[in-house]
């Protein structure tokens, strides 16, 4: 009996470390991956007119919201231009909507009208009551009425026809003075400023560099043998930078990318998105800090892929 019990204890001696070996091979540890951090977005944002650059209203290290307008290069010609085109087409719409000369030219229209035929009535009672000359004229003022209509509704349609080119040059003034407006397309802090106020600025030229700084990027390498992408993709990462003084601090976000090509040396690139933070009005992590990412398996959209 004794002898039993130590060839089980034996037999399950040996088993329960293969056990261990499979469970292990079936759950990976998540994978760390070194890294470098990178801004989401980078911008130069270029003149798109030419002009003096009468207005720069940010500094170098300057936090700026979308939206805002930071620069602007002289638009007072196309403000004019904006000026006279809505004047212009305040007086033609008016004349477009404005049917009093039609109005009117009906009206002796109908007179002309009623005229002519109570001398034809007239002549017919009486012979060479109304005379042929009379008649004539009578005739001819009643097609001068008729005629006066048709100019008048052809006088409207032109009038449209302005008032919308007008609509059209005045939009055109309004692009003009958007195109001479310099905006911020996201939230971010001015890094470097190429051109100063006052300036002669042309098509093309940068003013200023923008960094996004409130999500960052960091790109990193995971060995093929050991993790397939549909693990990868979508998954919950933890970043961790070191700071100043030997501090670290730790941010999160998301797997966002995973490259469909791997590389001779077996690994394929992963990228990570983060939100930042700040700290003291700064933001704590910056663009070039070396970054470890920490991938939490079983997180992203294909966590099931893990267990089948």
């Amino acid at each position: 009996m004794a002898k039993s019990s130590l060839i089980a204890i034996t037999f399950l001696a040996v088993l329960l470390p293969s056990a261990r070996a499979q469970q292990s091979v079936g759950q990976p540890t998540d994978p760390v991956v070194d890294g470098v951090v990178r801004v989401a977005d980078q911008i130069k944002l270029p003149a798109k007119e030419p002009g003096v650059l009468v207005q720069l209203s940010v500094k170098e290290g300057t936090q700026v919201k979308a939206g805002q307008v930071i620069g602007k290069i002289d638009d007072s010609e196309p403000q004019m231009k904006k000026a006279a085109a809505l004047a212009e087409y305040k007086g033609a719409y008016k004349r477009w909507k404005d049917d009093v000369e039609i109005r009117f030219a009906k009206a002796q229209e109908l007179v002309a009208k009623a005229k002519y035929e109570k001398m034809l009535e007239s002549n017919r009672l009486t012979a060479k009551a109304v005379t042929e000359v009379e008649l004539n004229e009578a005739k001819l003022d009643w097609d001068h009425f008729k005629l006066a209509i048709e100019k008048s509704i052809h006088d409207q349609e032109l009038a449209q026809f302005e008032a919308l080119t007008k609509q059209a040059e005045y939009d055109a003034a309004n692009l003009a003075i958007q195109r001479r407006t310099i905006i911020a397309p996201f939230d971010g802090v001015v890094e470097e400023i190429k051109r100063k106020q006052d300036e002669w600025v042309q098509p093309g030229d940068t003013i200023l560099t923008l960094l996004r700084l409130d999500t960052l990027h960091v790109d990193g390498a995971v060995k093929q043998s050991e993790f397939d992408a549909a693990e990868i993709q979508g998954c919950d990462v933890a970043m961790e930078v070191k700071l100043a003084r030997g501090r670290t601090t730790t941010v999160r976000g998301k797997i966002v990318k995973v490259s469909n090509l791997v590389r001779s040396d077996g690994v394929y690139n992963v990228r990570a998105e983060v939100a930042n933070m700040q700290e003291h009005g700064t933001w704590l992590v910056r663009d070039g800090l070396p970054a470890t990412l920490t991938i939490h398996l079983g997180t992203g959209a294909n966590a099931t892929a893990r267990n089948p």
